[in-house]
């Protein structure tokens, strides 16, 4: 096997592993991913021939001409105008050309930068956790390479091509600097300053096809909560500050609908424009919060804001909201990345929406009165189920009815109307939480009791591994909220239970899921979205370690008395509840113990790579020592050396013999010193250098 193979095979394979992530990531295409690696196979299949014949210079040459044009037509037609796109797949096309034109030892350097060029593309573009696989496969294939040429160039240079001396042991070389690259990767990802904020793609990005919330867009149609149902997506994550009761129902609201056409509802306009210019806090209510709870909203390409139904207070994050007629917050624009808000939350709804006009009343209709949808048949059917009362009881008997004379399905197949809500009323009797929820407020509108469709989440699963609950698409839910006099707007669930969204999975399976979502989690918050804000925090944390630290020395020094106080209750409705407080950011001990192993990994390190000991080493030690009150020329022998030393050290010259002797038979003796003798010769040296100190 020539030197040359094996470089042409080491790069090969790093070629073929480098471009893998990019189709998950939809920055190139399968097909094409398929025809690169079909060329780098037979690139490996005719490198371990060993043929002398490659491709000239001027062969490369022409086919990078030919290249030019289809760069321009790939750019504009398969790329979509998408720059990256287009230039990625010059680099697959370039890089196949050079494994094909290896000749000089410069063009597999050149090779080696393609091949980094596109790893780099991949770890760019990649959001899941299991890129750190694929990083640790690259590692130990390019430490793998980077090895093997300076070994293979340093026995060219000495004229020996031969395959036997090709042989080097790396599997504990290899594994000792994979583990030491990635301990010193952790330090250095949290420590090296961030000058921009985390860019992330969006959500789905490198996890597979991306699933819209549709039922929380600007409009809505009678499946579009089906669509999502059965998707397990993390939609969001909410931990709390108290421990929450188990048994308490968790229901998010995050869009209100008026407006009802043809199996569409179309989302309730923006009423208000919620502004702060300092301190993001927006209250819902001027009522003094009960629990804080922080929420992980992931990217759901809508603008929404959930909140849990009973919250007083939000602090987003930001200074301008928007607030829908329904009393539903919104973003001004739809988070690309993970959104982190604190809310305030006491023990009954909140429900703020904008208080509806009586009908008939002068001006625009009111919307959640909008008669849209409703037919003589539904206001029959919701005047014959309602009967007479209160509004309260009317409602509730429509809610009661709903529940237990209709059931819930998700198989629509077969089925067609002009009408949808007149069908499930009076024909299928059957159909999902919009049906549901659309008919109960058409009917109560049409005995004039003003209501609305709203969407959300209801429910949520503990996790576990930490106290958050994980709120998933699965859990997108509809129901309605309707005015009442006296009550103001109150909540209406027609779903029956069986049709209410639930965990789903029980046992293994469930908690597998929570471990993983546990670990994306982690991903998520503290790799991809890890910046220059979480750094300040982490620095503020090793400086209270350290001034802890100094503050357990100085017990003379003065200290700041604690306040055994309460603090003063803060104005109603102003500055109610506690401050917020940044999140604790829990890299700290995460950081010291990987500073800690680091360490400890050194030492080791260092007691495993450091020379063994000799009598060589034993015999310069004491040419050293000797030679501090005179410099000893090289020249004098060692049993001359050991002469003058014993003349001039007399209490050194017994053990100083012996150390001489031991150097004569390992150095002019050929001899391999026994333990037992090494043992001896290093009892030797610590005696000679003894009456050395004693006399010198």
């Amino acid at each position: 096997m020539t030197f040359g193979r094996q470089k042409r095979l080491l790069l090969g394979w790093l070629a073929f592993l480098a471009p893998l992530p990019l189709p998950f990531n939809d920055v190139v295409r399968w097909p094409l991913l398929a025809l690169y690696l079909a060329g780098v196979l037979f690139f490996l299949r005719r490198a371990a021939q060993d043929p002398p014949g490659w491709l000239p210079n001027w062969g490369m040459n022409v086919l990078g001409l030919l290249y030019v044009p289809f760069f321009f037509f790939d750019l504009y037609t398969f790329s979509g105008g998408r720059l990256v796109q287009a230039v990625l797949h010059l680099g697959l096309f370039t890089l196949v050309v050079k494994l094909y034109a290896l000749v000089r030892e410069r063009d597999k350097w050149q090779a080696a930068l393609g091949i980094f060029f596109l790893f780099l593309a991949a770890m760019g573009t990649s959001v899941h956790p299991a890129i750190v696989l694929y990083l640790i496969a690259f590692l130990v294939l390019a430490l793998l390479l980077l090895t093997r040429f300076a070994f293979l160039h340093v026995l060219a240079g000495f004229g020996r091509e031969d395959p036997a001396l090709a042989g080097l042991p790396l599997r504990g070389f290899l594994t000792l600097a994979t583990v030491l690259t990635l301990l010193l990767a952790v330090p250095l990802f949290v420590l090296l300053p961030r000058v921009r904020s985390p860019y992330i793609v969006g959500r789905g990005v490198g996890t597979g096809t991306q699933i819209e919330a549709s039922g929380f867009s600007d409009e809505v149609t009678l499946d579009s909560i089906g669509l999502i149902r059965n998707s397990r997506e993390v939609a969001l994550r909410l931990q709390t500050e108290t421990p929450l009761d188990p048994d308490r129902e968790i229901r998010f609201k995050a869009a209100t609908y008026d407006a009802y056409q043809g199996g569409t509802w179309r989302r309730s306009p923006v009423s208000t424009v919620l502004h702060r210019s300092v301190g993001a806090r927006f209250w819902l209510r001027k009522e003094t919060p009960r629990r804080w709870a922080t929420i992980y909203l992931q990217p759901l390409r809508t603008r929404s804001l959930p909140l849990p139904v009973d919250t007083v207070v939000v602090e987003p994050g930001v200074t301008s909201l928007d607030r829908d007629g329904g009393g539903a917050l919104a973003f001004t624009v739809a988070p690309l990345e993970i959104r982190q808000y604190r809310v305030g939350m006491i023990d009954r709804p909140v429900l703020i929406g904008d208080v509806p006009r009586p009908a008939g009343a002068p001006g625009r209709p009111e919307p959640s009165l909008d008669p849209d949808g409703v037919t003589p048949r539904i206001a029959a059917l919701a005047r014959e189920v309602m009967g007479t009362g209160t509004n309260t009881e009317r409602a509730r008997r429509l809610e009661t009815h709903l529940m237990q004379s209709y059931t819930y399905t998700l198989d629509f197949r077969g089925r067609s109307a002009a009408n949808p809500i007149e069908a499930f009323l009076f024909d299928y009797k059957s159909g999902q939480c919009e049906y549901f929820a659309s008919s109960m407020v058409l009917m109560l509108r049409s005995q004039g009791i003003p209501a609305r469709l709203v969407t959300g989440f209801l429910g949520g699963e503990p996790n576990p591994f930490e106290g958050y609950f994980v709120v998933r698409e699965s859990n997108a839910h509809a129901w309605v909220e309707a005015w009442l006099p006296g009550e103001g707007w109150r909540t209406f669930d027609p779903t029956p239970p069986a049709g209410r969204p639930g965990e789903g999975e029980e046992g293994f399976l469930l908690l597998s899921r929570q471990a993983w979502d546990y670990l994306q989690f982690r991903w998520d918050r503290y790799v991809l979205t890890y910046g220059v804000g979480d750094q300040i925090r982490i620095f503020g944390s090793l400086r209270d370690l350290w001034a802890d630290f100094w503050r357990r020395f100085d017990r003379g020094g003065p200290s700041a008395p604690k306040s055994t106080e309460a603090p003063a209750p803060p104005a109603p409705g102003e500055t109610a509840g506690p401050q917020p407080a940044s999140e604790p950011l829990r890299l700290t001990v995460p950081v010291t113990l990987g500073l800690v192993l680091l360490a400890a990994l050194a030492v080791v390190v260092y007691l495993r790579l450091r020379p063994p000991f000799t009598a060589t080493t034993a015999y310069r030690r004491l040419r050293r020592r000797l030679g501090r009150g005179g410099p000893i020329p090289e020249s004098v022998p060692p049993l001359r050396l050991g002469e003058e030393a014993a003349a001039r050290f007399p209490a050194a010259a017994e053990p100083l013999g012996r150390v001489i002797g031991f150097y004569l038979r390992e150095s002019f003796g050929g001899e391999e010193l026994a333990t037992d003798e090494i043992e001896a010769l290093k009892r030797a040296l610590d005696e000679a250098e003894r009456g050395l100190r004693k006399t010198g």
